[in-house]
């Protein structure tokens, strides 16, 4: 393991972008972008819904070989555990998890942890990957695709079909997390570098930019 790894989650600032250019970093990939980075190292999703939306990629995401990680969510009052199996009571849902191969029991969402028996999700797979990072050990963490504000598409892929009203309330609260997770770790950990690699990024005022035009350059500071 390297001490740089790259983040990658499903903003439109990341439509057209290169993923081959990623190819020989650490990656870890959150959801739909597990289909376009090519060998990546983990892949991490808190949202079951997930294998819904693939189903009909479920046969190749097996295939990928990479540790594949689910967050269950415990903070939320409707999920349940029962003899090892997870029930999602507000969506009537069984959770099947044979496909991962790393399966971690979230009690907080706000914050960040430095243990597994400590993980936050920050509600959505992105900030779950941000912190499956700091856990792992990396020391510069690169966010793509992590665009967390309003925009005229929802992502850069198509397979997402949600109420952009809905969606556009959800990133606010999903840039709250982000911006008190990152602020937190500057103040605990100072040896760990967060950058934006979003020129459109709700973070770009918290941490530094660095354009995808420089990502796979030797120096992408």
């Amino acid at each position: 393991m390297r001490d740089k790894v790259f983040i990658i989650g499903g903003g439109p600032s990341l439509k057209n972008f290169d993923f081959n250019r990623l190819k020989d970093e650490d990656t870890i990939v959150t959801n739909v972008a597990v289909f376009d980075v090519p060998n990546p190292d983990y892949f991490i999703t808190v949202d079951y819904t997930f294998l819904q939306k693939v189903k009909s990629r479920l046969k190749k995401f097996q295939r990928l070989e990479m540790k594949k990680v689910f967050i269950v969510g415990m903070h939320h009052n409707f999920m349940r555990e029962v003899d090892d199996v997870f029930i999602d009571l507000k969506h009537k849902i069984l959770y099947d998890l044979s496909l991962f191969n790393m399966i971690v029991q979230a009690k907080r969402e706000d914050g960040i942890g430095y243990t597994f028996d400590d993980f936050r999700t920050g509600i959505n797979s992105g900030y779950c990957a941000l912190q499956l990072a700091i856990i792992l050990g990396y020391k510069e963490i690169y966010l793509l695709g992590m665009d967390l504000t309003p925009q005229r598409e929802t992502h850069y892929h198509h397979l997402y079909f949600r109420s952009k009203r809905t969606f556009d309330k959800l990133l606010k609260k999903y840039s709250e997390f982000f911006r008190q997770g990152i602020s937190q770790v500057a103040e605990e950990r100072p040896d760990i570098k967060i950058y934006s690699c979003s020129s459109v990024s709700s973070l770009n005022d918290l941490i530094p930019y660095v354009p995808l035009e420089r990502i796979g350059k030797e120096d992408d500071r």
